[in-house]
C-alpha cells in the first residue's frame, strides 16, 4: 500500500493559476498516515510501522502485514527507501533498465572547486554561499536582531528558532516520547536516532575504516575531519579570534557562544531557576539533569554492560571509550606516543603536555581568580564553588588568551 501517493501526486501536478483560482503548495495539508486499527496517526511513515509492530492482537480477516509500510527498492542497485518520493527521485537518476544513469546526467561545475550540481540553482547557492565577497551579497537580515543570512530559508530558520512566541510555534512532536521539533527534518533525525531498531537502519559505511553512521550527513563530517589531508581541508576561521574549524556551523556555533552581543542574544531560560543559556541543547541538559525526577528519566543504557546515562551523547563516549574495536580509528598525538579514541581526549592531552604556557587558551572564573585549562574543569569549579551565589550558564565560561 502506498502511503505517500499524494507526495507523487503533489510532485507531479501542473501549476493552478488563474484570476479565481489559485493552488499555493505551501499551505497544502500534509497527507496524515493513519492505522486502521486504532485512531494513530502521524505525519512520519517510520513512526507509523514503529506504532504497528506494538499490536499484538491480529485478527484473521485483516493481519498486521497488511499495514506494513511499503519498502521501495530499486532493482539494479542496493538503494532502497521507505518513502514514495525519495524513490521518484531516485528512479528519475537511473536508465530505462535500472542502472545509474549518472553519465547520463548534466552536471553544473564550479568553476572555483571541484563541486558540482545537477541542477543550476543549486549551483548558484552554493556560488553565494561559499565565493561570494560579503559585499556582493544581498543579505537577508532579521528585522528584530543583527543577524543576517545569505539565503531567505535560513532567515526563515532563524525567526523560527529566535524570535516566534511558544504559542505560534507549529510544533513536530514524536509519537514514542515527549520529544518535538520546530523542522520535520529534525523530527525524522530524531525517531531514526532513538527509535529504529537496529536491522531498520540503513546505515552509511566510511570505505576507510568500521566508523559508520545513521545519517549520510555525519559520514561525510566523518571523513572530512579523520580521513582529509591537512592541504585538502577549507578552515572557517573567526574574524575576531585565531578560532577555526572545519565545519562553518561549528565556527556560527562559537560565534554565538563567544562574540555575540549580549544585547540582543536571545537566551533560553529555566522556568524553575535562574539558569539560562544560548543554546536550547544546553537547556534541555541543564533541565533533564537537575529538575527531573529519578523515575521519570528516560535512560540511555549500555546493551553490554550496566553503565547507564541521562544523555545520549555520554553513553557514545562511553561506547568508545569501553566498548570499541581495537581495529577502530585511533587519535594518535604527532609529539609523543600518546593516542586515545576520543578527539577531546587527544586535544586535553596537547592542551596539558605539549602546549607552552604563553599559547594556552584559558578559561576563567568571573567570580573568582580561578582559571583552568579545561571547561570542564571550570564548569566543575562553578558548580562547587560558586553554585549558591550565581548560576551561570554556558555564555559565563569566558574564553581568554593570557599574553
Amino acid at each position: 500500500m502506498d502511503y505517500s501517493r499524494a507526495h507523487y501526486f503533489h510532485a507531479t501536478h501542473k501549476p493552478l493559476s488563474s484570476s479565481s483560482q489559485r493552488f499555493n503548495c505551501e499551505t497544502a495539508n500534509i497527507e496524515l498516515y493513519f492505522c486502521k486499527d486504532c485512531h494513530f496517526q502521524t505525519e512520519l511513515a517510520l513512526s507509523l510501522k514503529q506504532h504497528l509492530e506494538k499490536h499484538t492482537i491480529k485478527s484473521e480477516n485483516s493481519p498486521l502485514d497488511e499495514h506494513k509500510i511499503q519498502r521501495y527498492e530499486c532493482k539494479k542497485c542496493p538503494f532502497e527507501t521507505h518513502f514514495l518520493m525519495k524513490w521518484l527521485r531516485h528512479k528519475s537518476a537511473c536508465s530505462r533498465n535500472g542502472e545509474a544513469s549518472t553519465s547520463n546526467v548534466t552536471w553544473y561545475k564550479c568553476h572555483q572547486c571541484d563541486r558540482k550540481y545537477k541542477n543550476r540553482s543549486s549551483l548558484s547557492q552554493h556560488k553565494i554561499s561559499k565565493h561570494s565577497k560579503d559585499d556582493e551579497i544581498c543579505w537577508y537580515h532579521c528585522t528584530k536582531c543583527s543577524y543576517k543570512a545569505k539565503q531567505n530559508w535560513r532567515l526563515n530558520i532563524h525567526m523560527r528558532s529566535r524570535h516566534l512566541d511558544e504559542k505560534d510555534i507549529k510544533w513536530y512532536k514524536c509519537d514514542q516520547c515527549p520529544y518535538k521539533a520546530k523542522q520535520k527534518v529534525s523530527l525524522k533525525d530524531h525517531v531514526i536516532a532513538r527509535h529504529l531498531k537496529e536491522q531498520e537502519i540503513h546505515w552509511f559505511q566510511c570505505t576507510l575504516c568500521p566508523y559508520k553512521a545513521k545519517r549520510k550527513s555525519s559520514l561525510k563530517t566523518h571523513i572530512y575531519q579523520l580521513h582529509s589531508n591537512d592541504k585538502d581541508i577549507k578552515w572557517f576561521e573567526c574574524k575576531k579570534c585565531s578560532y577555526k574549524s572545519k565545519r562553518n556551523y561549528d565556527l556560527k556555533l562559537h560565534i554565538d557562544v563567544r562574540h555575540l552581543d549580549k544585547k540582543i542574544v536571545k537566551y533560553f531560560k529555566c522556568a524553575k531557576c535562574p539558569y539560562k543559556a544560548k543554546q536550547k541543547t544546553s537547556l534541555d541538559k541543564h533541565i533533564i539533569a537537575q529538575h527531573v525526577d529519578e523515575q521519570d528519566v528516560k535512560w540511555h543504557t549500555c546493551e553490554k554492560c550496566p553503565y547507564r546515562t541521562k544523555h545520549h551523547s555520554n553513553l557514545r563516549t562511553h561506547m568508545n571509550l569501553n566498548h570499541l574495536s581495537e581495529n577502530a580509528s585511533w587519535y594518535e598525538c604527532t609529539m609523543c606516543p600518546y593516542k586515545t579514541k576520543l578527539k577531546g581526549h587527544l586535544k586535553n592531552h596537547t592542551n596539558a603536555r605539549h602546549v607552552d604556557e604563553k599559547d594556552i587558551k584559558w578559561f576563567e572564573c568571573r567570580a573568582c581568580s580561578f582559571k583552568s585549562r579545561y571547561k570542564s574543569c571550570l564548569k566543575r569549579h562553578i558548580n562547587a564553588r560558586h553554585a549558591s551565589e550565581v548560576l551561570l550558564s554556558k555564555v559565563d565560561l569566558e574564553e581568554v588568551r593570557v599574553n
